[in-house]
């Protein structure tokens, strides 16, 4: 793979006597986006939650360039960008208040904060009007869009997105995707969730497909999409997997404005 970025080596993770992760081992290269997918339950948040150093695993390293962040998290914390599934903004603040304020939040000042904010923005769809409007006037899309761009200030090396898109329109979608593709061939590793079965398949390098734990599939995408000669879309794979391994109660896929998505 050449240079290794992030390497995971059978992380796991227990609460009250359960293992919420089991074993999980991968490595992600610079410019790679790996697709983290699976139910409810099935140890994707627990998973991000230890690679972005907020929660300690019981077993297992991760390891940034090579050193281990359990032993030293703050050089992974200096190159991660983080974006949860819960809208970390200030809603009566302007949206350039909010770049404002969470570029300082990442050291950034004068020029230098000036030139990010202009970056991103146009990165993620945002005309200078429309920064200066409270970000509670933003639809939920836009809302999600800022949200990205405030991660992507202090120019992550690591970005790790917690299912961005959900409940956006085409439009937000669409510059969403756009912009953690132009992420990732700019050299970015970024660590996607998602339940759009279409995404996934459309952005992703490789997949970690999880199930209560345990790792039921990993592997480059275009590997896992080939059957016997033909190939198979990744709703397919998972349709596959979910009948091969029973995965859990709620593993089937089902239909969301014409969107192939796991049931939550």
């Amino acid at each position: 793979m050449g240079e290794v970025c992030l390497e995971v080596k059978g992380i796991s993770k227990s609460y009250h006597g359960k293992k919420a992760v089991d074993g999980l081992s991968f490595v992600l290269a610079p410019g790679q986006v790996l697709g983290l997918i699976g139910t409810n339950g099935a140890g994707k948040s627990t998973t991000i939650s230890m690679v972005a150093t907020l929660t300690k695993p019981d077993e297992g390293q991760i390891l940034f360039h090579g050193k281990d962040v359990r032993k030293n998290p703050r050089p992974l914390r200096e190159k991660l960008g983080y974006v949860p599934q819960d809208i970390a903004l200030y809603e009566s603040l302007s949206g350039m208040d909010n770049l404002k304020f969470w570029g300082r939040a990442g050291h950034l000042h004068g020029a230098r904060l000036k030139e990010r904010i202009r970056v991103v923005s146009g990165m993620t769809g945002f005309e200078p009007e429309t920064l200066k409007k409270r970000v509670g006037e933003y639809s939920g899309g836009m809302k999600r869009r800022m949200n990205i761009a405030a991660a992507l200030l202090k120019e992550p090396e690591l970005l790790i997105l917690d299912e961005p898109t959900a409940g956006v329109d085409i439009q937000s979608r669409n510059l969403i995707l756009g912009a953690i593709r132009k992420l990732a061939d700019a050299g970015t590793a970024v660590i996607y969730v998602g339940h759009y079965m279409d995404e996934v398949e459309k952005l992703c390098d490789s997949i970690c497909v999880l199930d209560r734990g345990h790792t039921v599939c990993s592997m480059p995408l275009r590997e896992a999409l080939c059957s016997g000669g033909g190939r198979i879309t990744l709703a397919q794979l998972y349709d596959r997997l979910f009948e091969e391994t029973g995965m859990g109660d709620n593993g089937c896929l089902h239909r969301d404005a014409g969107v192939p998505r796991i049931n939550d």
